[in-house]
């Protein structure tokens, strides 16, 4: 089983659903007689198809099998043969994020990531033999730049930044940089705008909680309501006094007592509240 699948899809036999899933992989040796068949038969069994959706979570894998991948959907969108519409339903990283690049469309699950980065290998040998792989790497980190500054139109400088230092993005990260269109879901909302959604959104659950408890009790115009009662049934004046005064005529009674334990709670509650929403996923 390969790490590709490509088949025809249910509502319209014309056009193909490919899904990779899982480590993108140079089977069989991609680049030997029997791996260069596996390529030409990817392209084949694209050609049978009109528009394609490709769905990916992936961590990557082999840069060249990934860059063949990319090649074959680009080309197949450049030909007219087709459009290429790509879904990352959980992670496109590394060799995963090429591939998406080839799509005229990405869209992105919100729960869903992309990461970036150099490519890397094995080595050993002397130090010559090693500045040659170094060489290597460097120039295969400029193809890569170059599918994701046709994609975003970012600079080779910001580019090059962002693999050397390992990106990981969210699903709305993607969109305002430009390695994705869309998020899933997400209404139309503009990427610069998600952020701050988020954020409100937040706020607006703490105050929600707050705001239910409000109604339920009417903290201040309750305990007023109450405090007025046992202190009239007791004789007590209801208008502020002097401090000494209010002390001489203080009489110890349970509920007032009861009043002031209540508040104290519903404070604590709300104080609890506060901090449970901050935490989230």
């Amino acid at each position: 089983m390969t790490f590709w699948n490509l088949k025809s899809d249910s509502a319209e036999p014309e056009d193909g659903v490919l899904d990779i899933d899982g480590e993108i992989v140079a089977e069989a040796g991609w680049f030997t007689p029997d791996g260069a068949c596996i390529a030409r038969d990817f392209r084949k069994a694209l050609d049978q198809y009109r528009n394609v959706t490709v769905h990916i979570n992936s961590p990557g894998g082999d840069v060249m099998a990934g860059a063949e991948i990319y090649s074959a959907l680009k080309e197949h969108r450049l030909n007219g043969k087709g459009s290429v519409t790509v879904i990352i339903t959980a992670l496109a990283a590394s060799a995963a994020s090429i591939v998406a690049m080839a799509a005229d469309r990405i869209l992105m699950h919100p729960v869903a990531y992309m990461m970036i980065h150099n490519p890397w290998t094995f080595a050993m040998g002397d130090a010559k033999e090693l500045r040659k792989v170094a060489k290597t790497l460097d120039v295969i980190s400029e193809g890569l730049i170059g599918a994701y500054a046709v994609r975003t139109g970012k600079s080779q400088d910001e580019l090059k930044k962002l693999l050397e230092a390992e990106t990981w993005m969210s699903a709305a990260t993607c969109v305002e940089e430009g390695f994705a269109d869309e998020i899933i879901g997400a209404m139309g909302a503009s990427a610069s705008a998600l952020r701050p959604v988020a954020m409100s959104m937040k706020a607006h659950g703490v105050q929600e909680i707050i705001g239910r408890m409000s109604e339920e009790t009417e903290p201040d115009e309750q305990l007023t309501r109450n405090t007025e009662l046992p202190a009239r049934s007791l004789g007590l004046p209801t208008e502020p006094t002097e401090p000494d005064a209010m002390a001489a005529n203080a009489v110890p009674d349970p509920g007032l007592e009861a009043i002031a334990a209540e508040a104290a709670k519903r404070r604590e509650i709300i104080r609890r509240a506060e901090i449970m929403a901050s935490v989230y996923c």
